[in-house]
């Protein structure tokens, strides 16, 4: 009986710890939305010089109150169908304007996707917080991925708690 209970609170306590968590991440993401109330132009500049899944992000500079601050287009999550037999030019599979970016690229060698949709010099709305214009993002607010895995992740172990309370031997 002692195991069976042992196990069950550590299991909803990692559940409601990870539950906790997505909660928080949650509400970071809602209060961004609601604080980056004002609209600017950026330009894009340059590229990240790290790469996400094959992926060279671009960085825009917006001028507010001038002064200059750079931010970087966000995404989801990045799919990337990397073959040896696709072409070295990696080609975007869906909207570049989407939360998430599908990506059909070379697995040795692959040329910037996002290089084509989004050239050196190119305008793009960035949403600030008119308080602390270095809160801010690019296009269109990205929810963080961290909240459906915590959230998800919490709820799995919660039911293993109890499935383990009614199954594990006394």
């Amino acid at each position: 009986m002692k195991i069976n209970l042992l196990f069950f609170a550590i299991f909803i306590s990692v559940g409601l710890i990870l539950l906790i968590l997505s909660l928080i991440f949650k509400n970071k993401d809602k209060k961004m939305v609601k604080q980056c109330n004002q609209t600017t132009k950026g330009k894009v500049i340059k590229y990240t010089l790290w790469n996400n899944n094959g992926v060279y992000f671009p960085i825009v500079e917006y001028i507010v109150n001038n002064v200059k601050y750079n931010q970087r287009l966000k995404y989801g999550w990045i799919i990337n169908k990397s073959s040896s037999f696709n072409k070295v030019k990696s080609e975007v599979e869906n909207d570049v304007k989407n939360d998430n970016l599908v990506i059909r690229s070379n697995t040795h060698i692959s040329i910037n996707a996002l290089k084509e949709h989004f050239p050196v010099g190119t305008e793009l709305d960035v949403f600030y917080n008119p308080q602390n214009p270095n809160k801010s993002y690019v296009m269109r607010f990205v929810k963080s991925p961290e909240v459906k895995v915590l959230f998800f992740t919490g709820l799995l172990f919660i039911i293993l708690a109890f499935i383990g309370l009614a199954f594990l031997p006394a």
